[in-house]
C-alpha cells in the first residue's frame, strides 16, 4: 500500500537524516530513532500499562468471591466461566478495551515498519563489539532475548503465578529469529524492549504505594 510505503520511507529517511545530518553512526541512528518513536507512543502505552495494574489489583480484591465460585461450581466449568465474567463485568474489569487495542496496534505498526525499513538500508556501521550491523550477532541476540524476558516478567499486571515458561518462549523465539537477521534489527529490538522494561519499572514503582480510584 502507498501509505505503508510512505511510512517505511519516512523511517528510512529519518535514520538517514540522523546519520548524514546529525553525524552519528547508523547503529546510533537506529537506537535514537527507536527511542524517539517509543517516546511518541509512550502516552498510550503508559495508559494501557496503568489499566493492566488496576485490573490486577481489582482481581486480587475479588479473590474470595472468585474462590467461592470455583468451590461452589467445581464440576461446572461453563458456569464458573459465566459467573466469573459476570463478576468482572460488574466491577468493570476489561482485559481487552479500546486503549489496549490501540496500544498493541501502534506498537505492532511501529515495529513492523522499522523491521521492513531496516532491510531497505545498506548497512555498514559498527557497534560496540559488533564489527558490522549488517550481519547477525549471537551475543546481541542472547542479550535481546534476556531483555525481552525481563520486560515481559516485569510487565504491569502480569500474575505472580504465571509460568516462567510463558515468559521464556517469546524470549527464545526472539533469539532464534535474530540470529538470522542483521544486528541492526537486534539493536532496534534491544532498544524497544529496554524502553518497555523501563516503562514497566516506572509504572510498577508508581502503583506500588498508590491505589488508583478510577481507570485512566
Amino acid at each position: 500500500m502507498e501509505i505503508w510505503n510512505l511510512f517505511t520511507d519516512f523511517i528510512v529517511q529519518s535514520i538517514t537524516f540522523f546519520t548524514h545530518e546529525v553525524g552519528v553512526s547508523q547503529a546510533a541512528a537506529i537506537i535514537l530513532f527507536t527511542v524517539i518513536g517509543r517516546l511518541v507512543l509512550m502516552p498510550i502505552n503508559l495508559v494501557a500499562m496503568a489499566n493492566m495494574v488496576r485490573n490486577k489489583k481489582a482481581i486480587a480484591a475479588l479473590k474470595p468471591e472468585l474462590d467461592s465460585i470455583k468451590s461452589n461450581y467445581k464440576d461446572q466449568p461453563s458456569e464458573i466461566a459465566k459467573l466469573t465474567m459476570a463478576l468482572y463485568k460488574k466491577h468493570n474489569i476489561k482485559f481487552i478495551d479500546k486503549k489496549s487495542v490501540i496500544n498493541m496496534a501502534s506498537q505492532g505498526v511501529f515495529g513492523l515498519g522499522t523491521f521492513q525499513a531496516l532491510q531497505q538500508i545498506v548497512l555498514n556501521s559498527k557497534f560496540a563489539w559488533i564489527t558490522s550491523i549488517a550481519k547477525p550477532d549471537i551475543a546481541l541476540s542472547l542479550l535481546v532475548g534476556a531483555i525481552t524476558y525481563l520486560s515481559m516478567m516485569m510487565m504491569p499486571g502480569s500474575a505472580e503465578q504465571t509460568s516462567t515458561l510463558l515468559f521464556l518462549i517469546p524470549a527464545i523465539i526472539c533469539v532464534v529469529t535474530l540470529v538470522n537477521f542483521p544486528s541492526a534489527i537486534g539493536l532496534y529490538w534491544a532498544t524497544s524492549s529496554s524502553t518497555s522494561l523501563l516503562q514497566s519499572l516506572l509504572v510498577n514503582k508508581y502503583f506500588k504505594n498508590h491505589q488508583p480510584q478510577h481507570a485512566l
